[in-house]
Order: C-alpha cells, then structure tokens, then sequence
C-alpha cells in the first residue's frame, strides 16, 4: 500500500493509480521538482466565474445549468466529497476539463491546485458516478424518439431505420491484463472497441465498450446486449418492419440490414440500395468523430485498467448526449480509427428476403 501510495507522486500520462510500484529514489526527485512548479491559484473560484457562456461550454463540453444538475445529481455519492479538502465544484470541473482536452495530469493538476493523484482519484470516481446516476442520458429510442429517429433517416434516404451501429477504436496504452496483446489493433496499436449504435440526430442509443482492439465488429457487436437481444428477442427492440443499419462489418440479419456485397455484377438497383444505406449509415461515423472532438481525451486513454477504460469512455458518452440536449454545433473531427470489418458472415434467409424488398423500392 505504501508503494502504492508513492506511485501517485510520479505518474503523469499513465494513471497514477495504476501504476503498481516506484523506487523511493525515483520518489525523492520528483518530489522535490513538483515543490518547486508554482500552481494556479483560485482558478476555479476567480477565473471560471468570468468566462462567459460560450468560454464555458468550449472548455468543459456542458453548460453551467448542466454542470449544476450534473453535481446535484452525483454530489450525495461522492466519497471524495467527505474524505477530501477539494469542493465538489473543483472537482466536477477538474474531471470534465481532463475528459475534454489532452493536457496531462500533471498540468491539471497544476491548474485546479490539486495533486496528480487527486485527479486520477476523482476521474475514476466521477466516470463511475456518471455512468451509474447518468445512464439514463442514453436509451433505446421507442416512442416520439423512434418516430422522430425513423424520420431523419427516412430524409436520409434509408426508411423504416431505428438506428445506426459501427465500431471504432480507442487508442489505449498497453493495458495490464491477463492477454494484453489482444488488445493490438491491426494497425499496431493498443485499443478497446466501442461499439455505437446513434439515432438520426447523433445521439447514442446504445454503447457498448471494451472488448480488445484485435476482435472484429461483427464479435463486439455479437456480445453487446444489443447483439443478444437481437438474436433471443428481436422485436423487444426493433418494431415488425424496421432495421438498425449498420456497414458490411455486421452480419444481415431481418433486423440489420447491411449493403450487398460487390462482387462486380450488382443491378442498378443494388447499387442504388448501398449507395442510400452509405449515406443514411454515415451519421454514426459523424458520431464518432463528434464524441472524440468533444472528448480528446479519448484520441488516447492513458489508463491501463481495462474496467476503468470502460467507464471513462461510457461517461464521455453519456456526456456526449447531454451535450446535444443543448443544442451546440461544433465542427465535427473526421480522423476516427473503424474497428475491424474483415469477418465473413452466414446468410440468412429472412434477412435477405427483407434487404431484396427495400431494394425493390428503390
């Protein structure tokens, strides 16, 4: 414990938390640096106050009245709430600041007047609170939502869609697990997959995160909740008539519809099918690109717990939603990793009756 304790002192990318051990020496000279760096005084308590709205939502992603609702919510399970001097304003603000920008945890450390430990510590525990007291933000659309989810797909192109589904990666460090190489992308870097499935607006409907970077979509997407429910109770999620779309990733399922495979000898029609599901399909790449731009923290998570690496990024989404409950444009980042799509799939009958009736249609 002691050891452990120690290892706060010197982690500064990687989560000190983490970080298993530390000699004393190591310990010693870093110490006696981080004494001497001058922090920001009274950041919180002088210079947030004075940003104005916009300054506001550009730096912690949410509005004040957001972040107000976001600490009545959590603040009655905060643990670090009786057992730290850090008000829970600082440190509500101090983890959506780490989420959004890729400063490291040492210069946000500096900046709230914390320790780099402290900031581990209550990022964890603030990704927790949220996706446990904030899971509500995202929900399977049914309803007005259905309706109104179907009706930009429909002005997309692509009728009778619930959602879109794709995966994309999270660069990670190497992460301490019993298979770490797993977790090596075919592009050679470590990652998790996120699994997303979006409404017509951009908003998650469903997340599913932390499978290792090497599997392809088509398995993430088999062991999500969705991909269960989808194979043992179909219609619980998607009414008689409607699809989730998703890319040539995803098996074709009565329920999924994916484009036809070129082969060279498509009919015009077929054509015209993937070229509409393509388009419609898009938004969850916009999606994707929307959350990393928010959240650049998530271009690489530098935490090697692959639990905690789950909560953060299903925080990050969950924030994501209340982000778009306000309405904020902001420009949409294209660079976003896809996860793996190199996996046959069975056909299966129904499914293809149902894709060769929407392309009729066409």
């Amino acid at each position: 414990m002691a050891e452990i304790a120690l290892a706060f002192f010197v982690a500064d990318e990687v989560d000190a938390i983490e970080i298993p051990h530390v000699l004393y020496g190591e310990w010693h000279d870093e110490h006696r640096l981080r004494r001497s760096v001058p922090k920001v005084q009274q950041f919180v308590e002088e210079v947030v106050p004075q940003y104005s709205p916009s300054d506001f939502k550009s730096h912690f992603r949410l509005s004040r009245g957001h972040v107000e609702d976001v600490m009545t919510t959590i603040g009655p399970f905060y643990w670090n709430r009786q057992h730290s001097k850090v008000p829970l304003q600082n440190s509500v603000l101090a983890c959506l600041w780490t989420l959004s920008n890729q400063e490291s945890y040492r210069g946000v450390a500096d900046r709230f007047n914390i320790t780099k430990s402290t900031v581990c510590l209550h990022l964890h525990e603030f990704c927790s609170l949220v996706t446990t007291y904030l899971s509500h933000h995202i929900s399977w659309p049914t309803g007005q939502a259905l309706h109104n989810s179907e009706l930009g797909f429909r002005a997309a192109g692509f009728p009778n869609t619930v959602c879109a589904v794709d995966g994309c990666h999270i660069p990670i460090v190497k992460p301490h697990c019993e298979n770490p190489v797993a977790y090596i992308n075919r592009k050679q870097f470590y990652s998790v997959v996120l699994t997303g499935f979006c409404d017509s607006k951009r908003r998650f409907c469903h997340v599913n995160v932390g499978h290792p970077g090497s599997w392809h979509d088509a398995r993430a997407f088999r062991l999500s909740a969705v991909g269960r429910l989808l194979d043992e109770d179909p219609q619980s999620l998607v009414p008689e008539g409607m699809h989730i779309i998703g890319d040539s990733a995803y098996p074709l399922l009565p329920q999924l519809m994916r484009p036809y495979r070129d082969n060279g000898h498509l009919t015009a029609r077929q054509c015209r099918f993937n070229q509409k599901l393509n388009v419609a399909r898009v938004v969850i790449e916009h999606t994707f690109g929307l959350l990393k731009t928010k959240f650049r923290r998530l271009k690489c998570l530098y935490m090697k717990n692959i639990a905690n690496i789950s909560t953060a990024v299903t925080a990050c989404c969950i924030l994501h939603n209340m982000c778009l409950e306000e309405g904020e444009a902001i420009e949409v980042d294209e660079q976003v990793e896809a996860a793996d799509n190199r996996a046959p799939h069975p056909q299966n009958q129904d499914a293809v009756l149902h894709r060769n009736q929407i392309c009729d249609l066409f």
